[in-house]
């Protein structure tokens, strides 16, 4: 392990490295026992209960910094919401997650990102990034382009906008 100090770069020696440990281990057995504040008991029991609250995406937005993060091993059911990537996502479909499924554009069938933070309106449409289920009457915009959606597509589509005209959207 390395240390600086007056400018010069060295070795940490034993006795150094041995203090320094010391101190962590020190540490963590206080951490252990300090008194956890009212405000991480209440983070934690929002964390632990919040994918029971019944609550729009936008308000799920909102909250982001309350779900859970996703992890490998962990039982999800249709619905559940989590963190990952920085972005909060919704499973599709039940699953136990492993390495390789995590919520992204490539685990469509597993996780849709929950991304409303634009009206729909033509004046501030959603940005399309594949893998979003698109909503009748709501606007699009995918490279430049903004779209009308015609219907409601039901499910998350992964085609770009410009090959679903005539099918979902129109070119406004």
């Amino acid at each position: 392990m390395k240390v600086y100090g007056n400018g010069v770069i060295r070795d940490m020696t034993s006795k150094e490295i041995a203090e320094m440990e010391e101190l962590r281990l020190r540490y963590e057995a206080e951490e252990k026992h300090r008194p956890l504040t009212s405000e991480e008991v209440t983070a934690m029991l929002i964390r632990q209960q919040i994918n029971t609250l019944a609550v729009d995406d936008q308000t799920a937005l909102r909250m982001t910094e309350f779900y859970p993060e996703w992890t490998s091993g962990q039982a999800y059911t249709a619905a559940y919401k989590v963190r990952y990537g920085g972005k909060l996502w919704r499973c599709v479909q039940a699953h136990t997650a492993q390495s390789g499924w995590e919520p992204s554009t490539a685990t469509a069938s597993l996780w849709e990102q929950i991304c409303e933070s634009h009206d729909g309106t033509l004046a501030d449409p959603i940005p399309y990034s594949g893998n979003m289920a698109l909503e009748n009457g709501k606007y699009y915009t995918q490279d430049g382009v903004t779209y009308l959606c015609t219907r409601d597509t039901g499910n998350p589509v992964y085609n770009a906008l410009a090959d679903l005209v005539g099918i979902y959207v129109q070119a406004v």
